[in-house]
């Protein structure tokens, strides 16, 4: 079977090595390419669910409606792209993670709402287990299930919030442990009002011990409860719902086996959970960030200002090349990230690009409609009532904003990625300090300016690594891990220094291709890079303000009240 999830490389990928101050270009060269055959397959499986999108969905009437079009999953289904990861055998498309992106990233740009359902499905699902999964009656029924064209979820998130570890659903064995008892609620399940079966995450006790652990259940057992749909600002028709659970029977053989889910962070599930997150979030990311190159090309082609096209205008050319760089960062951060995994040990690095990918298109989609507000702050459908170009951007600005919330909101992402890259510094950089000259990186395909790119990178990955190897020393992990605020700004400059990396390493090797134009995107991505480290390195001072202490005022005492004049802080009522 087409497996998506394998050992990763012991050899640490680009993202840890940073934080011991080093840049792995001799990991980097020569950068990853898709083999022709596999781009050939994933270049017919774009083309199929364009195919199906443009002909079955109206994106307009889904965001209007909030619910996709009647038989359009069964089609999906029928197409294979449910299952793009799994063999034929199976119904699935066999088709590499990077094309099981490009599929996604492909249907985002046409309806986020169905490229998220696709990349639960085929991240989250049921059969993404398969891989992870020994012979026996759990085996059998998910094999069941995936053949039949059943649409699975995964329901972990609960009511008190995704970050935290403790699981407030719980798991009661019965009948001598031959079945459990589930009861909780689950919020922000994917495809749950889609779902047959889904994944469930609950607090169960054994042998003394109070575990975590992933159940499948099916969606028609007695007491499970599909509830109404989440309505979210933006990704609407997106189908995501709240699943209840009253006492529901769970056969024993339904546990996933314990040396799989022993924890919630088992590398197995971890490196599930980086894929589905790619696939997620990373996919949209990159169609949004794409789509926003061909409405400002759109717009400023056809707009003149005081009698100057609007492409003449020093700022407007910033806005665009500055878009551009975006999209090829994003793509290039993917590429790396999905292509080098039999190369190094890249899932800090595609954990990294969840930040990296969703704040790239966000800056995109918020220039985008800056430049465009010259044609009003409107929906498309405003814009077409009055004969103006209907370009959906206000739409993708929603959607867009929700990339940085799902999936872990963007300021926790950077705190997990630091906190584990942190581990390897204490067992190193603590007792060898990143000292000495820069290595001798000699790249002749890369252009002047960028090779001054690639020094400057040295030189911050090397401060990177002096300032972790100057923190371990000075506190102890759980210490440091308290300083919330320095932890999250680790994780922010290694974010940029990998993208950084990344892109230098794709642009010299598009150069070595005859491509040159790679060169003025990874010119233009490393200077705003650049200018955003910049601006992070002071966050790293120890003398910050007393944010405590203004905190605690505010919100437990009556200092800050005159903040609050002349507002109405009643809530109003709402239709349910």
């Amino acid at each position: 079977m087409t497996s998506s999830v394998a050992s990763p490389p012991t050899l640490r990928g680009l993202f840890d090595e940073l934080f011991l101050g080093r840049v792995r270009w001799d990991l980097l060269r020569p950068f990853p390419e898709q083999d022709p055959a596999d781009r050939a397959a994933g270049d017919a499986a774009v083309a199929a669910i364009r195919e199906l999108l443009t002909a079955r969905v109206n994106p307009e009437r889904v965001d209007r409606t909030g619910e996709l079009p009647d038989g359009l999953t069964g089609a999906m289904q029928d197409g294979g792209f449910y299952r793009m990861l799994l063999d034929r055998s199976l119904g699935g498309l066999e088709l590499s993670p990077l094309n099981a992106l490009r599929v996604v990233s492909a249907a985002a740009s046409w309806s986020p709402a169905v490229a998220w359902s696709l990349a639960v499905g085929n991240g989250f699902g049921s059969g993404s287990y398969l891989p992870i999964i020994p012979e026996g009656p759990l085996r059998d029924l998910i094999t069941r299930y995936v053949r039949e064209g059943i649409v699975s979820g995964s329901a972990d998130t609960e009511a008190n919030g995704a970050a935290n570890h403790r699981r407030h659903t719980t798991a009661v064995p019965v009948d001598g442990g031959t079945a459990y008892v589930l009861n909780g609620e689950k919020v922000f399940t994917g495809n749950g009002p889609l779902a047959r079966i889904v994944d469930v995450a609950a607090t169960v006790e054994m042998d003394g011990v109070t575990q975590v652990r992933y159940f499948f259940v099916d969606t028609t057992s007695p007491g499970f409860t599909k509830v109404t749909p989440h309505e979210f600002m933006g990704l609407k028709g997106t189908p995501i719902g709240v699943l209840r659970m009253e006492d529901v029977r769970v056969p024993a053989t339904h546990l996933l086996p314990s040396s799989a889910d022993e924890s919630r962070y088992a590398p197995e599930i971890a490196r599930l959970a980086t894929l589905a997150r790619t696939l997620v979030i990373s996919s949209p990311a990159l169609a949004i960030a794409k789509l926003c190159l061909v409405w400002q090309k759109d717009f400023v082609n056809r707009r003149v200002m005081d009698d100057r096209p609007l492409g003449s205008y020093e700022e407007v050319q910033r806005i665009v090349a500055e878009t551009a760089a975006e999209a090829f960062t994003i793509e290039s951060v993917l590429e790396w990230g999905l292509l080098a995994r039999d190369r190094a040990n890249t899932e800090p690095d595609l954990t990294a690009a969840k930040n990296t990918t969703s704040l790239a298109c966000w800056r995109a989609v918020e220039r985008t409609m800056s430049l465009l507000g010259g044609e009003g702050l409107e929906t498309a459908r405003s814009k077409a009532r009055r004969g103006a170009v209907p370009l959906p951007v206000e739409r993708f600005h929603r959607d867009a904003r929700g990339l940085r919330v799902a999936g872990g909101v963007d300021f926790l992402l950077d705190y997990w990625s630091a906190e584990s890259a942190l581990v390897s510094c204490y067992y190193e950089a603590a007792d060898a300090p990143v000292t000495g000259s820069l290595p001798d990186v000699d790249e002749v395909s890369l252009s002047p300016r960028c090779r001054g790119h690639l020094r400057h990178l040295l030189a911050q990955a090397e401060a990177l690594g002096s300032a972790c190897a100057r923190l371990t020393r000075e506190h102890g992990r759980d210490e440091l891990l308290r300083r919330e605020h320095v932890v999250i700004t680790l994780g922010k400059i290694a974010n940029d220094l990998l993208a950084m990396a990344v892109v230098l390493a794709r642009a010299a090797a598009l150069a070595e291709r005859g491509d040159t134009a790679a060169l003025d995107l990874a010119d233009v991505a490393c200077s705003a890079a650049r200018v955003r480290l910049a601006g992070l390195w002071p966050e790293l001072d120890q003398s910050a303000p007393d944010h405590a202490a203004v905190s605690a005022d505010l919100l437990g005492g009556d200092r800050f009240a005159f903040l609050l004049s002349d507002v109405v802080t009643d809530l109003p009522p709402h239709e349910v």
